[in-house]
């Protein structure tokens, strides 16, 4: 299956994807919008905002984020930052310190030699065209219904009597016009990427990126100190306390099987301690690695947990279609992940249904809802969604969260996931 291609966010995208058929979509129709508002923002700014001095750039800056989206479907964030010091006065230091200032106030000052680019792509691939068009289309009515084109114009010269000439001029407009539309839309693409560079800071965004992943990591290495200190913990409060019995049974059980004694006792309390350090064992590992996953693919342990939660007495459901090839990590993580937010369900949602949806698109995509009709409110600030986060986000996916107050809440783990 052929994978879905994404789409196009940008005039220069739409160029690309749609080499012929571009004007039965809207991006050239959008650009010659975007166009033919540059000269109105132009000198509307001129007249109003120059008394700001530096800071005139700081209006047209939030006009042009918002005229972004006709021509950009990726967000335009707003760069600045909010000031500390109340007032008139402290928001303007504080403006006066940002980059962003003056690359927004170097925007609207480029918007005038722009504006006049703009119109004269307009004019040359739009309006010119248009007029050959428009001419010969009336040349060609006058001379169907008969009337000589020089009784109208004294100046029109044998062309104007040819239909076939004017036919053709008609023809060519048509071509012109076409072509200048497609002008018009690389020029959109140009002015695009122009704007976004002076108004909006890809650094900042990026930024931001890092320093999440950075806490993520943090976090991550946070969780496995604590982690290995439980198994630690686990291991000498249970499963080497299970052991150190058995070993002390197992030499009471030699000593007393040598003298003669009745050992049936000893024998089962042996036992009893084997079976509960293994018991122990099993449920420690489990929480390094899921036997459900040992057993069975990810689409079964999602069932399975589905299925114990309604033994506990929710009502659940559950949607899966996943493919068997999934990559192992990705397998450990959403189990681990879906199994958290179904515990969350169950302890504090204070719900009486729960539905688990789980698919996987044609672009390698993998999507898991976990949905309750529970009191809603869920937030990051717990580390049960916190952990959900990081794990998910280790995978390179993100975590989709809608609680609002009064329910209902609905969790979307999203994972790209490549079949293996």
């Amino acid at each position: 299956m052929q994978p879905v291609q994404p789409r196009p966010t940008t005039p220069g995208l739409a160029l690309r994807r749609y080499r012929f058929t571009l004007l039965f979509t809207s991006w050239p129709w959008r650009s010659l919008a975007y166009l033919l508002a540059t000269p109105i923002v132009a000198i509307t700014w001129l007249l109003t905002c120059w008394p700001l001095l530096p800071l005139a750039g700081v209006p047209v800056g939030h006009i042009e984020r918002w005229r972004l989206r006709w021509v950009d479907l990726h967000p335009a964030p707003n760069p600045h930052t909010t000031p500390e010091p109340a007032g008139f006065r402290g928001w303007a230091g504080h403006r006066l310190r940002e980059q962003t200032t003056w690359t927004e106030l170097l925007c609207g000052v480029l918007l005038v030699p722009v504006s006049l680019l703009g119109f004269v792509v307009i004019t040359i691939g739009l309006m010119l065209p248009a007029a050959l068009v428009g001419s010969g289309a009336l040349i060609l009515t006058f001379l169907a219904l008969g009337i000589d084109p020089a009784s109208v114009d004294p100046t029109a010269e044998a062309i104007h009597q040819n239909p076939v000439a004017q036919a053709g001029f008609v023809l060519l407009g048509l071509v012109l016009f076409v072509a200048g539309m497609y002008l018009v839309t690389l020029t959109a693409e140009g002015q695009r990427y122009l704007t976004r560079l002076l108004i909006s800071s890809p650094a900042t965004r990026l930024v931001e990126q890092v320093g999440e992943l950075t806490r993520s990591r943090a976090r991550i290495t946070s969780a496995f100190d604590d982690e290995r200190r439980r198994i630690e913990r686990d291991l000498h409060d249970g499963a080497q306390q299970r052991l150190t019995s058995l070993v002390m049974t197992l030499g009471t059980l030699h000593y007393q099987h040598q003298r003669g004694d009745d050992i049936a006792p000893l024998i089962q309390q042996a036992r009893t301690d084997a079976q509960r350090a293994v018991d122990e064992l099993r449920e420690i590992v489990h929480g390094i690695y899921p036997s459900a996953l040992s057993e069975h693919d990810l689409a079964d342990a999602l069932d399975e947990l589905v299925l114990r939660t309604e033994n506990a007495g929710l009502r659940a459901t559950a949607n899966i279609d996943l493919p068997d090839d999934i990559p192992t990590p990705v397998q450990v993580g959403v189990y681990f992940a879906a199994s958290e937010l179904i515990t969350n369900v169950t302890k504090h949602a204070d719900a009486t249904s729960l539905f688990l949806l789980a698919h996987h698109t044609p672009d390698g995509t993998l999507y898991v809802t976990v949905q309750d009709d529970g009191h809603g409110g869920a937030h990051t600030g717990g580390s049960g969604l916190l952990g959900v986060i990081d794990r998910i986000e280790t995978l390179g996916g993100h975590v989709k969260i809608s609680s609002p107050a009064g329910g209902p809440t609905r969790i979307t783990l999203e994972v790209p996931c490549a079949s293996s």
